[in-house]
């Protein structure tokens, strides 16, 4: 399943949300469900998430799951630009078009 999202400049840097609806559930069907951990990894300006137990990060959110990428985590890309984001089985990776 694939999405397109852009990079939002804000005042704190650069900005990349990911999050499920009601009608369009990615993030869960991929296995990103809230209170999920997982780790990022930057390689080659593509930004791949994986589900992992041991992972330093966690998938936020209070009814639907929210992914907020934001300032250095997404250095590289200019702001607007459009992304790709793939989401596949316990993985999503995230380039530019």
């Amino acid at each position: 399943m694939k999405q397109f999202v852009h990079v939002k400049p804000t005042s704190r840097g650069q900005r990349v949300w990911l999050e499920d609806t009601p009608n369009n559930p990615r993030l869960s069907a991929s296995g990103f469900t809230i209170g999920a951990r997982y780790t990022r990894t930057i390689s080659g300006g593509v930004i791949t998430l994986a589900l992992n137990p041991d992972g330093k990060l966690k998938v936020s959110g209070k009814k639907l799951p929210i992914i907020d990428i934001s300032g250095k985590n997404i250095a590289g890309y200019a702001d607007n630009a459009e992304l790709v984001v793939e989401y596949e089985n316990l993985t999503i990776t995230i380039k530019e078009v």
